[in-house]
């Protein structure tokens, strides 16, 4: 029984180490995401990532923000307790070489959740552009 423990111990350690962080499945995700929506999947070239944790207040003053820039009516304020995280937060720079070889610069918000889906936002900067308008 204790050869069996001291076997079983490492192989728990190996699996423990193989899983991915969470800001690891948010890229991968992202990535998967970005390539299945570019001109032509293989020309995709993944190039800068950053996280932040991304809340349930944060989606409401996503959803505020839009509201204010399509003269909607506002969401509920947040709450205390809406500092529970519901994903990742990623900003994301990649490359796309289009059909004609023309090689496209861009970036996006995306928030990659748990679950693997992956929701694209307008980019903070653009939103406060179209505020300032207002």
């Amino acid at each position: 029984m204790k050869r069996f423990l001291l076997l079983l111990l490492p192989a728990t350690a190996l699996l423990a180490s193989c899983s991915k962080t969470t800001e690891e499945q948010a890229k991968l995700a992202v990535q998967d995401f970005v390539r299945t929506r570019a001109s032509d999947p293989s020309n995709y070239f993944p190039e800068k990532f950053r996280f932040r944790a991304y809340t349930k207040r944060d989606s409401l003053l996503y959803l505020a923000d839009m509201a204010r820039i399509n003269n909607l009516p506002a969401p509920p304020a947040p709450t205390p307790k809406d500092s529970v995280r519901i994903g990742t937060l990623v900003h994301h720079s990649y490359r796309d070489q289009m059909r004609n070889g023309v090689m496209v610069q861009d970036s996006g918000e995306f928030v990659a959740r748990a679950n693997g889906t992956v929701r694209s936002l307008v980019a903070e900067s653009l939103r406060r552009k179209r505020l300032a308008g207002k």
